[in-house]
C-alpha cells in the first residue's frame, strides 16, 4: 500500500537518478575521444591515448564550469547562520561599549576634541542604554549573555584599571604587564 509520502519518496529518487549536465558531457567527451582515435590513422599509439585524454580532460573541465555556473543561477537561497535576537543585541553591546572606551582613549591621548567627544559619547552612551533595556526584555530567551571583559589589569605608572584584555592603559597609553603576557 503507498501513500502520499511514499509516492513523494520515490518520485524525488527517480529525479535523483535522472539524467543530469554531467552524464551529457561525459558521454559527449567519450564519444569525442573514439571519434579522435577513429579519424587519426596510422598514428602512434601513445599519441592516440594522449589525444584520447586530452578530449575526455576537456569534457572534465566542461562538467567543471557548467558547475560552477550553475550556482549563480541556483534559486535556493542559502540558510543564514542561527542567531536568536538576544545574541544579536548582546554582540552589538559589546561592540558599543568597545567603541565607548576605545572613544575615551583617543580623548585621553588627545585625538578627539572635548566637543566630539562629549557629542559621540552622548550618542553612544543612550544607544547602549536602549540596548540594555532590550536586552532586558530579551531575557525569556534562554541564551546565555556574552561575556565582556571585566576590568583587571591596573596600570603600573598612573594606576588606572584596564580591561583584561588592553594592551595599553587608556589613560596614559603606556604598555600593561597582563598575566597572559607574563606568562609567555
Amino acid at each position: 500500500m503507498t501513500n502520499s509520502a511514499t509516492s513523494t519518496d520515490r518520485r524525488d529518487a527517480d529525479a535523483r537518478a535522472s539524467f543530469h549536465p554531467w552524464h551529457f558531457f561525459l558521454l559527449l567527451s567519450m564519444a569525442g575521444a573514439t571519434a579522435a582515435v577513429m579519424v587519426s590513422r596510422e598514428t602512434h599509439p601513445a599519441a592516440l591515448l594522449l589525444l584520447s585524454a586530452a578530449v575526455i580532460c576537456s569534457g572534465l573541465v566542461a562538467i567543471a564550469l557548467t558547475r560552477a555556473v550553475s550556482g549563480f543561477f541556483n534559486r535556493t537561497p542559502t540558510p543564514a547562520l542561527p542567531t536568536t535576537a538576544r545574541q544579536k543585541l548582546e554582540r552589538e553591546k559589546f561592540l558599543l561599549l568597545r567603541s565607548l572606551k576605545e572613544l575615551e582613549f583617543d580623548r585621553a591621548m588627545g585625538k578627539v576634541s572635548e566637543a566630539d567627544y562629549s557629542d559621540i559619547s552622548q550618542r553612544l552612551r543612550a544607544r547602549a542604554i536602549v540596548l540594555m533595556q532590550d536586552i532586558d526584555r530579551a531575557a525569556d530567551d534562554p541564551v546565555p549573555p556574552v561575556r565582556t571583559a571585566s576590568r583587571a589589569a591596573a596600570c603600573a605608572k598612573c594606576g588606572t584599571v584596564n580591561d583584561r584584555d588592553a594592551r595599553f592603559c587608556k589613560n596614559c597609553g603606556s604598555a600593561l604587564q597582563s598575566a597572559a603576557g607574563a606568562a609567555r
